[in-house]
């Protein structure tokens, strides 16, 4: 663990001199905790030679990285266990939208009701959260489309509708609806939500025409740098942009509903996740009931 410790700290530093001085080591020392763990491994992890003042990631090392993460942060959980022997961990991934629209809440009730399980919870793209389900490197996902994989089963937990967001400091956001007819092409940022949402996109506008393709909404952001530029993004994603000064409209013709699928693998019976799901699914029935 201590050479995961030190090999994360090079990578971090980029400096095997740094990374001494932050771990209170001596550089040969730590030089040498480096080289057992490529031996260990077989692999080399960083360009090392004379002329070099940086250590620079191999492949293999940038590989290694998020194992490297990973392993500590089980070790770590494990050792916990030595402390309270009752807590129980999940690793949860989950699209950006909604950790505005479900997961403050969902969390603050699961402390509430299970204060002994601890939840990490990781920011990625849908087809990412199927591969980490897949590589039992996360436990639970939250996806915007249901899984094709037979080894994960997808369950429907609300579906929101689109809406156009424009500038709020000047923008030409309408008084009403916004016609998609309206929305010229140059002015348009794109990102690619769900596959219904990309299909019924390229309908009004030429593939790649747009002024900006992204994939974030907060790199989308710092592209709205004329009044006249708009997005379309499911509600959820909407609401929090008008936190930070943006202004939203409903669409006269809209996409499919964007939906969002609580994901697991099959066979996977724990009592926590069945904990995590039935709090999904009760606060997702109330959010659709209000």
């Amino acid at each position: 663990m201590e050479s995961l410790r030190s090999f994360l700290e090079v990578r971090r530093t980029g400096s095997i001199t740094a990374a001494a001085e932050s771990r209170h080591m001596t550089q040969p020392a730590l030089g040498k905790r480096i080289a057992g763990l490529e031996r260990e491994l077989g692999v080399t992890l960083f360009r090392r030679g004379k002329g070099r003042t940086q250590a620079e990631l191999t492949p293999e090392g940038a590989a290694f990285s998020d194992i490297a993460a990973r392993m500590l942060m089980l070790y770590e959980q494990a050792m916990e266990l030595r402390e309270d022997a009752g807590r129980r961990f999940l690793t949860a991934a989950c699209i950006r939208s909604a950790h505005d629209a479900l997961m403050p809440e969902l969390l603050a009730r699961l402390r509430a009701a299970h204060p002994e399980l601890c939840v990490t919870v990781e920011d990625h793209h849908t087809a990412e959260i199927f591969t980490l389900l897949e590589d039992r490197r996360v436990d639970v996902g939250i996806t915007q489309s249901a899984p094709a994989s037979g080894s994960l089963t997808g369950e429907l937990l609300y579906e929101e509708p689109y809406r156009a967001v424009f500038r709020g400091d000047g923008g030409a956001a309408p008084e009403g609806a916004a016609d998609p007819a309206e929305l010229r092409a140059e002015h348009g940022i794109f990102q690619a939500f769900d596959g219904p949402f990309e299909t019924w996109f390229d309908r009004w506008w030429q593939p790649y025409s747009v002024k900006m393709r992204v994939n974030t909404t907060p790199t989308a952001e710092r592209y709205f740098s004329e009044p006249e530029d708009w997005m379309i993004v499911p509600e959820a994603v909407a609401r929090s942009l008008e936190r930070r000064g943006f202004v939203s409209r409903p669409l006269r013709s809209a996409p499919p509903l964007h939906r969002v699928y609580l994901t697991v693998r099959a066979r996977d019976r724990r009592e926590s996740l069945r904990w995590f799901r039935e709090a999904a699914l009760a606060l997702a029935a109330e959010r659709e009931n209000a």
